[in-house]
């Protein structure tokens, strides 16, 4: 009986080279907008990110049990720009500090429109 090997589902080629210090080439990494059933990936977005990536890019949305709906909004703004600048090709500590700097600026931002609306209900 012949043996049958196994499909490859997906094969991520890696550059080691200065720009992206051996990451995988993001333009490498093929369209996961489709799943099997050819319905949308909600996770497409996700797929292919380093664990740090990964936990910069969700920080902002832990607003939403603390802020609600406005903690929400400026939360996944937060997310989303978060995982865009994953995608461009930076420098890993540049991309570091880009991503923290959303992130703080998401939880500031909340802060301010929070006290700003408090301030405007109770005055």
């Amino acid at each position: 009986m012949p043996s049958r090997q196994a499909p490859r589902i997906l094969t991520i080629k890696h550059d080691h080279d200065d720009n992206n210090e051996g990451n995988p080439s993001m333009k490498q990494i093929p369209d996961l907008g489709k799943n099997t059933l050819d319905k949308p990936d909600p996770w497409a977005k996700f797929r292919g990110l380093t664990w740090w990536q990964l936990v910069l890019s969700i920080a902002p949305i832990l607003l939403l049990p603390i802020g609600g709906a406005i903690g929400g909004a400026i939360g996944g703004a937060g997310l989303f720009a978060n995982l865009s600048l994953a995608r461009k090709q930076l420098r890993t500590p540049s991309k570091v500090l880009a991503m923290l700097g959303v992130a703080l600026g998401s939880y500031l931002g909340y802060a301010l429109v929070a006290g700003l609306l408090y301030n405007l209900i109770k005055g």
